[in-house]
């Protein structure tokens, strides 16, 4: 597992290093403290965190886009106005822009031979 040595470098800014396992990393710190007269040093295992990725939409009108909004017939004594609800006004004339798929193949050949990572299979 790889490791990371912090130290101050000489000029007093904060240095790193990485190296291939602990064994490594005490021989480093091993030096910097026999050679180098470094004291102040910490030694750090890397291990890999997973991670994974999810859709997110956010859907935005350009400022100077044209709200319309349709009249609507007088709402009911019992059903709360559009406004008091919080309904957004209806937007129109927005162009559409094309929706990228992702494949879901975990891992298997997919239609033209490419294969997919799997992170996205539900």
């Amino acid at each position: 597992m790889e490791h990371v040595v912090f130290f101050p470098a000489h000029d007093g800014t904060p240095a790193f290093r990485r190296v291939a396992g602990l064994e490594d990393a005490v021989r480093l710190v091993e030096h910097l403290r026999n050679v180098e007269g470094i004291a102040e040093v910490s030694v750090h295992s890397l291990a890999e965190v997973p991670l994974a990725f999810k859709a997110w939409y956010r859907v935005e009108l350009p400022a100077d886009a044209p709200v319309a909004v349709e009249a609507a017939p007088e709402p009911d004594v019992a059903a709360p106005a559009a406004e008091e609800v919080g309904v957004p006004a209806v937007v129109e004339d927005i162009p559409e822009q094309p929706v990228v798929a992702l494949a879901a193949s975990n891992g298997q050949a997919v239609g033209g031979g490419s294969k997919s990572l799997g992170f996205f299979a539900s």
